[in-house]
């Protein structure tokens, strides 16, 4: 039987996480988590003490269940032969031990009725390669001003999206939930893959000019965001000039300044 693609959601800070590390088990992550739970505890074999990661087969579902477990989308596909699923109405109505005795291989559900709900987990990590990052489920409440400067740039010039994804991580000053970290994620992230080249074109052409044209371009669709991100962008030239890089790496290393600091608040 073919792989079979599933959805995840997560908090969208974790997204750069995601994208440098993986999709990591529970128990990688109980740091993060909090300690495995009953419901981790009581799941059989391979999969007991959080050695899972969980997903919805229906991405519709999966968007729905958004406010509670973040609005940042990934898919990627399992073996349905090598996975556990059950219903996510069984887990809310019923005790641990009973979702997991009700817990059957993917590949059996795909040969009947299908319930609308159905969880995925496999018991192993989801490498990198086989991640998709989608764009995160994100509109004007998450956005605020950055929405109509997403709207207009995100799909429609990739390049002018990377780079403004740069100025508003730094706008963002290390507050990972802040409109303008969310807005640099749903800058980075589409649900069309980006072609191989985009950074290279980005170095190649100067992110600093990319970001200026598009303030430019965009000061009018956006004015209160626009403010913000070309504020960000005369800091990052003196913060540049300063440190001896010329503005374009300056917008990068500014970037990963702020990025390194995300572990520890994801």
């Amino acid at each position: 039987m073919p792989r079979v693609a599933v959805h995840h959601l997560t908090p969208t800070r974790r997204l750069p996480l995601i994208e440098e590390d993986g999709l990591r088990t529970r128990a990688d992550l109980s740091g993060l988590y909090g300690p495995p739970s009953e419901f981790d505890a009581a799941a059989p074999g391979t999969f007991a003490h959080g050695k899972r990661v969980s997903a919805w087969l229906s991405l519709d579902h999966a968007k729905a269940t958004a406010d509670e477990y973040g609005r940042g989308l990934i898919s990627y596909t399992v073996d349905p032969a090598k996975t556990l699923a059950a219903p996510a109405s069984l887990r809310a109505s019923a005790d641990p031990e009973t979702y997991w005795a009700e817990a059957k291989p993917l590949k059996e559900w795909l040969d009947g009725d299908v319930p609308d709900d159905l969880e995925v987990h496999q018991n192993l990590p989801v490498r990198v390669k086989y991640l998709h990052l989608h764009a995160p489920l994100v509109g004007e409440d998450e956005l605020g001003p950055y929405a109509p400067l997403v709207a207009a740039v995100a799909d429609e010039d990739r390049l002018s999206a990377k780079a403004l994804m740069h100025l508003a991580v730094i706008a963002s000053n290390g507050d990972f939930d802040s409109e303008a970290f969310t807005a640099a994620c749903a800058l980075a992230w589409r649900d069309e893959p980006d072609p191989d080249r985009i950074v290279r074109e980005l170095i190649e052409t100067d992110p600093d000019k990319v970001a200026s044209a598009a303030l430019a371009e965009h000061g009018a669709t956006a004015p209160d965001a626009v403010a913000v991100l070309r504020a960000a962008l005369d800091e990052t030239r003196e913060w540049s000039d300063q440190n001896g890089v010329d503005h374009g790496q300056g917008l990068f290393a500014r970037t990963a300044l702020i990025l390194d600091e995300l572990p520890a608040n994801a």
